[in-house]
């Protein structure tokens, strides 16, 4: 599974990027200060939401976890010579997650808070990405390597 350190090594990257999005926002949030917001004004209207908070824990510091979970399980699968598709495959089932409770927030957004925070817009997409980047790791794990034309018998 040495083919997929690479991708292992993407996933911990752009999960850390995650992770300190997430991280501001949490911190920021947590102390009471205004969250700059470079693409949209309504971070700090996201924030005062009651949707800010998933039974009573705090939305950002949820997303700190999810991200944190991606690095640990890339991390793991990295380092693991045949263990690396059960990562993968672990990777998958915290995407859907991931993908399902961001698509969720960001329906809340648009549609009952009617303000858009550029911090989780950045984290959609980097979970969007994440969720790409190992279905990719898992179908190209499925096809195995290929042969090429002047390789097959004739």
């Amino acid at each position: 599974m040495n083919s997929h350190r690479a991708t292992l090594a993407a996933i911990a990257l752009l999960a850390l990027v995650g992770l300190l999005a997430a991280s501001y926002v949490f911190v920021a949030h947590s102390l009471g200060y205004a969250l700059f917001c470079p693409f949209a004004t309504g971070c700090d209207a996201v924030q005062a939401s009651p949707y800010a908070a998933f039974f009573g824990i705090p939305v950002s510091f949820l997303g700190m976890l999810g991200f944190a979970t991606y690095i640990a399980l890339a991390i793991a699968g990295w380092r693991s010579s045949t263990g690396a598709r059960w990562y993968l495959h672990a990777l998958l089932v915290l995407s859907v997650v991931e993908v399902g409770f961001t698509a969720y927030m960001a329906y809340l957004q648009v549609t009952v808070i009617r303000a858009i925070c550029s911090w989780c817009m950045l984290s959609a997409g980097i979970t969007a990405a994440l969720a790409l980047v190992v279905l990719y790791a898992l179908v190209s794990t499925e096809r195995g390597p290929r042969t090429s034309l002047g390789a097959l018998p004739g």
